[in-house]
């Protein structure tokens, strides 16, 4: 997809694809939490803070760790759309990322997306099976930073 702006009355907006996963990358590094959406069985949108894992280095996948039998994989499992929204607490970044989730049951995956920090939440550590790995496949991303807004279509 070629690069488009998009004139607002505040500053251009630069329309992108998949080459813009290295940009979101770098405003996302320094983000450790984000609130991530999903939707219930009664139909309402609940969202709850997640860790980033700013360790991983993001290629269009957020990883986030749950508990198995919790709110959060039971609907999931109903519903995968998602939306995570991520907001710098040092400097002027927002970051919006809808996605698809899915439920990885992958015992390296667990091990190699694991952060020490996790031990606090899920003592068990990542080979509990109580403890579920969440990916949320980005399909979109709108940002707003210093150095300009974004949008990109990342399916």
């Amino acid at each position: 997809m070629t690069e488009q702006r998009q004139h607002t009355d505040q500053q251009t907006v630069r329309t992108q694809g998949r080459e813009a996963v290295p940009e979101i990358a770098k405003v996302l590094r320094a983000i450790d939490t984000c609130m991530l959406a999903t939707r219930g069985e009664d139909g309402e949108v609940h969202a709850r803070p997640m860790s980033n894992n700013g360790q991983v280095e993001w290629d269009g996948s957020s990883w986030f760790f749950a508990p198995a039998d919790g709110r959060l994989i039971a609907e999931i499992r109903r519903d995968a759309h998602t939306v995570a929204m991520y907001r710098a607490e040092d400097r002027f970044a927002w970051v919006s990322l809808s996605g698809a989730a899915e439920i990885v049951d992958d015992a390296d995956a667990k091990r190699r997306n694991w952060l020490p920090e996790l031990d606090r939440w899920f003592p068990g550590g990542p080979e509990d099976p109580s403890v579920a790995l969440i990916r949320v496949d980005a399909t979109a991303a709108q940002w707003w930073t210093d150095q300009g807004d974004g949008i990109a279509d990342l399916a």
